[in-house]
């Protein structure tokens, strides 16, 4: 089987490079000539310099041979709303007529549990529950997953929707471990809110599966494997950490509007935009995430390879050893 990965270089795009080499699988990496290659580096795949604000008739040479487009690159930050539906929305549907094109059968969208948005209560949401997204990121991912619904009848297609991913080579939520670290643990509102976690080679297999699975043709899948409440995650990084006790640090609802503003601001005045920010503010603060994942494991055959436990563990590993946790190493490495 041959696949072409967008975003190949990212967290959970090279991870899903070494689940299919490992698999067997000839691998396409779709990057920027400004990438940041260093999770590729010595893998057997061939590089492909291009992205999604490509024209369809420019995307499609590139995609030519490929059995399956597992499709992972876009932005999940931005300076303005319009920039996530240029990349997110736009750049989806220029990759499917690219698709067309080039007659690549099979295509996997990897959108985001944002576009179903939070539940208001604790159960946890389902692929049949119709949220409503509350960032302009939720929003450009559905919008995303409505172009590629539209070629339904000429392309195989899948829409993933992955939770939060953890594990080695992310950096999103080590903010989490440095302050469990530093014997934290700040949450934010009053209420304890469920978040879900899934580790990046579950996630990684979960794409794989939906590229090759019949029964994942035409469907969208919630992919999570754990669903918990934040001081539960502490607890656990707690003793994954040897930490005797945690200081609870609740920050009222207020005080996170405020300080999502005021990184709104910064983030004009640097020009670099932030995941933490106002127009992200009520994914902190708002509903819960749990997550029900029966689909998947039901249609893809998705059975998770770490529990939660085990998987913090291997994420603290690489924090580690990348000197992100404690005293950094002389020589840092990529694994």
């Amino acid at each position: 089987m041959r696949a072409l990965i967008t975003g190949a270089n990212g967290f959970l795009g090279s991870h899903l490079v070494d689940v299919l080499l490992e698999s067997g699988w000839q691998v396409g990496a779709m990057v920027r000539e400004s990438s940041n290659l260093r999770f590729l580096e010595g893998k057997e795949i061939a590089l492909v310099f291009g992205d999604v604000s490509l024209s369809p008739s420019e995307l499609a040479p590139r995609i030519e041979g490929a059995d399956v487009v597992f499709h992972l690159a876009g932005v999940t930050k931005a300076l303005d709303r319009s920039t996530f539906f240029r990349i997110n929305q736009k750049g989806t549907d220029n990759l499917l007529r690219a698709c067309l094109q080039a007659k690549a059968p099979r295509f996997v969208l990897a959108s985001s549990l944002g576009a179903s948005g939070p539940s208001p209560t604790a159960e946890p949401i389902t692929e049949r529950d119709q949220r409503e997204p509350v960032t302009a990121y939720g929003l450009s991912k559905l919008a995303a997953e409505h172009e590629a619904r539209r070629y339904r009848d000429r392309l195989a297609i899948s829409v993933l929707r992955p939770g939060a991913i953890y594990g080695p080579r992310d950096l999103e939520l080590l903010p989490a471990f440095q302050a469990v670290q530093r014997g934290l643990a700040p949450t934010m509102g009053v209420v304890p809110r469920m978040i879900n976690m899934i580790h990046v080679r579950d996630a990684a297999r979960a794409f794989m599966l939906a590229g090759t699975e019949e029964r994942a043709v035409g469907e969208t899948f919630l992919v999570a494997t754990h669903s918990l409440t934040q001081p539960e995650l502490y607890a656990h990084i707690k003793t994954i950490l040897g930490k005797r006790a945690l200081l609870p640090v609740p920050i009222p609802t207020a005080v996170v509007r405020l300080a999502a503003l005021a990184s709104s601001l910064a983030c004009q005045i640097t020009r670099k935009p932030r995941i933490f920010c106002h127009g992200n503010v009520r994914r902190f603060v708002e509903g819960h995430w749990a997550v029900d994942g029966t689909k998947a494991r039901e249609l893809l055959g998705l059975e998770p390879e770490f529990d939660l436990g085990p998987g913090l563990a291997d994420t603290v590993a690489w924090y580690r050893n990348q000197g992100l946790l404690g005293v950094r190493p002389r020589h840092l490495t990529l694994e």
